[in-house]
């Protein structure tokens, strides 16, 4: 019971520095549909209403849902910080408002928090299967396709017409992006199987530990 309770403290403060960081974004920005087009902010709002939907029902976990849940959100830090900000510093650009916030709590503090919750929580819930991984992508495939379309139709000077640089038709053509989008799909699958593997670990060190008790 306690260990449920600490549980629902940690998704509460996950679901309160999501809140806040999207909120700095929505802010940031005049049009309020705009953040909508972002992986960043579609991955962090699977996350929170992820989170809403334990605290609240506190049913057993599906580790396929959440595992995918944890996947798109580290998919966003990793992204971010090796793509977009090429392994900076990830304080250089903090603030204490506006987007230099909303960027640190969006792209570090929730995909920590979530890899915390996937190995820390849920620990009698069963074990995610290997197969997950490449299922996982489903999501990441259907995004890819909506950035490509929405990019194709928009006009040359709209706000984000590509959200990403590695999905700018204009600068690398149809072949360019679809190599670097294969090149990111095996290193996502590559990183869902890591997730399985130490939920896999971490569950197996605590069933040998409660049997040896």
């Amino acid at each position: 019971m306690i260990f449920m309770v600490w549980a629902t403290m940690f998704r509460l403060v996950l679901i309160l520095v999501a809140v806040t960081g999207l909120s700095c974004t929505w802010m940031a920005l005049a049009d309020p549909l705009n953040p909508l087009v972002l992986f960043t902010v579609q991955s962090n709002l699977m996350l929170a209403g992820y989170c809403s939907w334990r605290v609240v029902t506190r049913r057993r976990p599906s580790t396929g849902v959440k595992g995918a849940v944890t996947l798109y959100i580290v998919i966003t830090g990793l992204v971010w910080h090796f793509l977009r900000m090429r392994g900076a510093n990830p304080f250089e650009h903090l603030s204490l408002t506006g987007p230099g916030l909303g960027n640190f709590l969006l792209h570090y503090v929730t995909p920590i928090m979530a890899v915390i919750d996937w190995l820390a929580f849920d620990r009698t819930a069963p074990r995610p299967r290997w197969a997950a991984a490449p299922a996982w992508l489903a999501y990441p495939v259907v995004y890819m396709v909506f950035a490509l379309v929405r990019g194709a139709l928009l006009p040359p000077h709209a706000w984000k017409r590509y959200p990403y640089p590695f999905l700018n038709v204009d600068r690398f053509g149809y072949g360019g992006v679809l190599l670097m989008a294969v090149a990111l799909a095996v290193c996502f699958a590559l990183l869902g199987y890591g997730l399985i593997a130490l939920h896999r670990l971490v569950n197996h060190r605590n069933r040998t530990a409660v049997d040896s008790m």
